[in-house]
């Protein structure tokens, strides 16, 4: 009951990945995050219209349908200011608005349009940053952390390189105070320190003591990056709900379609097609498939309830639909890369601090519905099968370098979808909007 008004109110998304396919000023992994914080409104019953009456309204976000994205670019200080907020006599809808009957309608009428109106997730508000320096960053977090109410959370997604860790006279006082091993954000030089690599590193760079100040409240990162173990012992020392979900820092296959690891969380069944190397499927077989990630997702929600104990802050964090739903994908991205037969090393897997799921990746009954999905594709040559210690395989060519944006027709064979965008623990949810 504690979570059940729990909402994720701010997200912060960071990207500094210039080699990887963008989308404006979006990177591919940027895009992924950005799309599972979207979710577009749904008619439901008056039972769900009810449930969203109480939901606590959300300070400083910009509501539409798509949700709110504010943002700078190369590193620009200018701020986008919000929208207005709507007059009291307006709705929006996808992002215009539009004026309410002015006429009174009668009792029944309202009765009509009560049970009609969708019940309504609000998006949580967006700050977007490509490639930004050290003080932008601090800027819109703190602007965040300002914002969000007693029930509220921030979430921190980095995507970039590693920074370095070897800075000449002062590595060992760095390491010392926690300002080793971080994410870097800008690859901009300025002044003096450009003369000297690795203190430019050091400086534009996103270290676990500079978020520290920031875990006063509910905060949840999110790391796709080759130094992401830097973050995984970051001390909680406000006794605040703290969940760190750090991807693998190597992969044994590349692919053009983004980070695997940010892949999974964004769409599981397309991940799992890229690391699989499938590249076509019978419409009747990927409808199988589908279900069957419903309920692949809806066990592993079912075994957090059952071995997350309740004192965990991973217990608050599922009171979240969007944090839930990262949390359940990240489990499964465990799952399938542990049984994968290329990803063998621990720099292979990926990590999450304090909670580390280990009952809930490592249980029997996950295991087997992992392998029925891995059995329905046919590619048991390329996952471990049965309990014995894995054994790597013979190289193989990397991975297909991209899918067809297209879902599967009703025909034999059918190019498999790009990117699945639901936003819910099930499959059945409609795919976000891609941002415009």
């Amino acid at each position: 009951k504690d979570g059940s008004k729990f909402r994720l109110q701010e997200a912060v998304i960071v990207g500094n990945r210039p080699t990887q396919i963008k989308f404006s000023e979006l990177t591919l992994d940027m895009y992924y995050m950005l799309q599972m914080l979207e979710r577009e409104p749904s008619a439901n019953t008056k039972e769900a219209a009810a449930g969203s009456a109480a939901t606590p309204a959300i300070p400083a976000a910009a509501e539409t349908a798509e949700g709110s994205t504010a943002g700078i670019a190369e590193g620009s200080a200018a701020d986008t200011p919000e929208p207005p907020e709507p007059a009291a006599d307006t709705v929006g809808v996808r992002g215009k608005s539009v004026l309410k009957e002015k006429a009174e309608p009668n009792e029944r009428d309202k009765d009509v349009v009560e049970k009609e109106r969708p019940a309504r997730r609000v998006n949580p508000h967006k700050y977007v940053l490509y490639q930004p320096n050290f003080s932008q960053i601090q800027v819109y977090l703190a602007n965040a952390f300002r914002e969000i109410g007693e029930q509220g959370c921030v979430l921190l997604y980095l995507s970039s390189e590693g920074a370095g860790t070897e800075v000449p006279g002062a590595a060992n006082a760095a390491a010392a105070h926690g300002y080793i091993g971080g994410v870097a954000t800008s690859r901009r030089s300025s002044g003096e320190a450009a003369k000297d690599r690795s203190a430019e590193q050091l400086v534009n760079s996103v270290h676990p003591a500079d978020l520290v100040p920031y875990t006063r409240k509910p905060f949840f990162l999110v790391v796709e990056s080759e130094s992401s173990l830097a973050y995984k012992d970051m001390p909680n020392l406000f006794n605040q709900p703290l969940l760190c979900l750090l991807s693998p820092t190597q992969y044994p296959m590349t692919s053009s379609s983004g980070s695997i690891y940010t892949f999974f969380l964004h769409s599981p069944i397309v991940a799992f097609c890229v690391i699989s190397q499938i590249t076509s499927m019978a419409s009747e077989q990927w409808s199988e498939l589908e279900t069957l990630f419903v309920e692949i997702e809806d066990l592993v929600f079912e075994l957090l309830n059952t071995y997350v104990a309740a004192a965990s802050p991973v217990r608050k964090f599922l009171g979240d639909d969007f944090l839930r739903q990262i949390i359940i994908r990240h489990a499964l991205c465990c799952v399938f890369l542990d049984l994968h037969l290329e990803f063998v090393k621990p720099e292979h897997m990926p990590q999450s601090s304090p909670e580390r799921f280990k009952d809930v990746v490592s249980a029997p009954v996950l295991l087997r519905k992992t392998r029925d999905i891995v059995e329905l594709c046919s590619v048991e040559d390329r996952y471990r099968m049965s309990d014995s210690p894995p054994t790597p395989p013979a190289k193989s060519p990397s991975p297909t370098q991209g899918l067809s944006a297209s879902p599967p027709p009703a025909t034999a064979l059918a190019t498999m979808p790009e990117a699945d965008t639901g936003n819910s623990n099930s499959a059945n949810d409609h795919p976000a909007s891609p941002p415009t």
